[in-house]
């Protein structure tokens, strides 16, 4: 009999309205999320999935991204090992995306920015280290939930994170 010696851990995704979470979420999942709801492009449901990796299971939450559900950001960062946090790089960096990586560090856990949707259009690392004012210790990767571009290095550097956060 083979005992499981897999570690949970729980993995939130946080962006601004419009950064693509749910489509990053069912990417990375390889899945369509059973219980999807949107209302004129808004979701307006909880994006979660597990994801069975390496020696994780991961469980991966996706925050709503309008403004007005800001009041659940709280509520799914509890007992978070790490976040993603993707930002819109056809927008650019938008006051929400200040305000969320203000959320997130307060958490003080290891986190990962995924700047989104960089097969339509690129935005520097540089830009983004400025607007949000983070360190160069922060890793910073350019995505696309819809080509697949680089989220399996999301998941990896976050885990990579992860671990080393947790051997101090």
């Amino acid at each position: 009999m083979e005992i499981d010696t897999k570690k949970m851990i729980k993995v939130v995704v946080f962006g601004a309205l419009d950064a693509g979470k749910t489509t990053f979420v069912e990417t990375i999942s390889g899945k369509e999320l059973l219980m999807k709801g949107e209302f004129e492009r808004i979701t307006n449901s909880f994006d979660f999935v597990q994801l069975d990796y390496n020696n994780y299971f991961i469980q991966l939450f996706a925050t709503p991204g309008h403004r007005r559900f800001s009041f659940m950001w709280s509520t799914l960062a509890r007992g978070m090992n790490g976040a993603i946090f993707l930002i819109d790089s056809t927008v650019g960096v938008s006051p929400v995306d200040k305000e969320l990586i203000t959320f997130i560090k307060k958490y003080n856990v290891p986190y990962v920015v995924a700047v989104n949707k960089d097969d339509i259009m690129h935005l520097p690392h540089e830009i983004v280290r400025k607007e949000l004012e983070i360190s160069d210790e922060v890793s910073v990767i350019n995505t696309s939930s819809v080509t697949k571009q680089n989220l399996d290095l999301v998941i990896e550097t976050l885990i990579t994170s992860i671990e080393n956060m947790n051997s101090k």
